[in-house]
């Protein structure tokens, strides 16, 4: 096994051996622009889980994907790495050759079938979305270690110079997946924008992928104007119909079956611990006497206390504590070892009879940290109303919303309140402030039911064809995917030898339409 360690460390073992390295005359690469927003808008293809995970996903890249891409119509594949799959166990600054050589050989087929090639560092030094079991020196913060921020820009150039010569139309990076909600802006900012300049200072035409913050869902204004970055985003809202019984999502088997289109409301209720999210749930209507109100909560955070009222008067209170022990309130004990907290999970129903007939009722968190809450039912004689909320982003506030006569939920103007609203404002502000964008991962698990997953990204991929967004669904192949994803309730048609969802790469291809 080759093992090759960045070139820094060669020139210095060369330097304090006494010998010095032969110089060469390198002429520089010239800059050239490029529109932006016009290569972005017409990338269209998937992410290849080849390099994903050194543990369970790390097969190598095949051409046979990279012939499916371009035979279906498409153009694009992330290549999402988990950088120990090509770096020596516990020591990330040895490069493997023949990890590497994966790598060379996806680029290779992406030039071979016409498909543009995005590496990106979905396993980063210092930092991953997903956490798992790290030796103590690699166990370490990107964006607080200069140890693996070392790392980090390290990896960039490495790739960077090993691909230097490769044309930005056929290969592009991503710096890293999803910070998430705890990485502000400029401490993510002040990381890529080292990689973007170590990178540029190497191929200036090289096109650098910048993940939004707030797991790829919000523009990073900070970054706007800058050469040769297109701001990557992810599209996974309503995360409760995406990411519905989904394994790595913790009690996402409590939710409620997913039905489309869902409503553009929070789940969550902040307390006054999130003093700058905390906000009530107002539902304006005619609730008649001795109508049941149920909520089933999803998640606690800690402590809080549970209100609703009656047109502003309290009508039930409840204290949910977090801890070790199921008890009664819960189905599942989470620890956040970051927070030193319980943050368990219950799924379960709480009630209120209405002792008298009311135009509002209110939901709130008068104490506390946050809860989230899967659906509110109004049950009375007349008929039952739920509301199910679709918007599960951190620090989303609820808002106030009426009840119509024929049970349709509005905002207060009157205007329905259907989710996808969130991510055609993201689209709107990404073109007001001139900031070129790509959407490089959605889909919907394969537990949703296969019709409400149809009918979801038919509206989704529709709201990326009217904005000019190109787009890369996450996965080809597997849940995800539109390629052996296993949905119990799918009619598959064998392609190459596989299980290919046609109705659902018809919705992919309309970007051709």
């Amino acid at each position: 096994m080759k093992i090759r360690v960045p070139g820094m460390l060669i020139l210095l073992s060369l330097f304090f051996a006494g010998c010095k390295p032969e110089e060469e005359e390198i002429t520089p690469i010239e800059y050239v622009p490029i529109d932006l927003v016009a290569f972005a808008k017409n990338l269209h293809g998937f992410n290849l889980l080849g390099k994903y995970d050194v543990g369970w996903s790390n097969p190598g890249f095949t051409e046979e994907d990279f012939i499916i891409i371009s035979e279906l119509g498409f153009n694009f594949a992330r290549l999402p790495l988990d950088y120990r799959t090509y770096t020596q166990a516990g020591n990330w600054d040895a490069f493997v050759d023949h990890e590497i050589e994966e790598i060379d050989r996806a680029v290779e087929w992406g030039k071979q079938y016409g498909v543009h090639v995005s590496i990106c560092l979905h396993r980063a030094p210092g930092y991953c979305v997903n956490p798992t079991s790290l030796p103590l020196n690699q166990n370490i913060d990107l964006w607080t270690n200069p140890k693996a921020q070392e790392a980090f820009l390290n990896h960039w150039t490495f790739f960077a110079n090993r691909y230097k010569d490769i044309p930005n139309t056929e290969l592009s990076f991503n710096l890293v997946n999803e910070p998430n909600t705890n990485v502000d802006e400029p401490a993510y900012v002040n990381v890529m924008q080292k990689a973007i300049d170590m990178i540029h200072s190497i191929n200036p035409n090289r096109i650098i992928f910048v993940d939004g913050l707030e797991y790829s869902r919000k523009l990073v204004l900070s970054l706007k104007n800058s050469r040769n970055i297109i701001q990557a985003l992810h599209a996974y809202e309503p995360f409760r119909l995406t990411h519905y019984k989904a394994s790595w999502v913790d009690g996402s088997d409590t939710w409620p079956v997913p039905f489309w289109p869902m409503l553009d409301i929070s789940q969550y209720l902040f307390g006054p611990v999130q003093n700058d999210y905390q906000s009530e749930m107002v539902l304006e209507g005619n609730f008649i006497e001795g109508s049941e109100v149920i909520i089933n909560v999803h998640q606690v955070s800690n402590a809080i206390t549970l209100q609703i009222k009656l047109d502003d008067g309290p009508i039930y209170s409840k204290i949910f504590q977090c801890g070790s022990e199921l008890g009664s309130d819960w189905t599942e004990i989470i620890y956040n070892s970051q927070w030193s907290i319980y943050q368990n999970i219950s799924g379960k129903d709480y009630s209120v009879t209405l002792p008298a007939a009311g135009t509002k009722l209110t939901f709130a968190v008068p104490q506390g940290d946050w809860m989230t809450f899967n659906k509110i039912t109004i049950k009375s004689d007349t008929g039952s109303l739920e509301i199910v909320p679709g918007n599960t982003a951190w620090g989303s506030m609820q808002d106030t919303y009426k009840i119509t006569s024929a049970g349709k939920i509005t905002d207060v103007d009157g205007n329905p309140v259907v989710a996808l609203g969130s991510i055609q404002t993201t689209f709107e502000t990404a073109e007001t402030e001139g900031i070129p964008i790509m959407i490089q991962e959605f889909g919907v698990h394969n537990q949703t039911p296969h019709d409400v997953s149809l009918a979801f990204l038919t509206d989704l991929v529709d709201v990326f064809r009217r904005n000019d967004i190109g787009y890369a669904m996450w996965n080809l192949t597997g849940s995800i995917g539109i390629i052996n994803s296993d949905r119990a309730d799918c009619d598959y048609e064998i392609y190459r030898g596989n299980e290919l969802d046609r109705q659902m790469l018809e919705i992919l291809q309309g970007f051709a339409n």
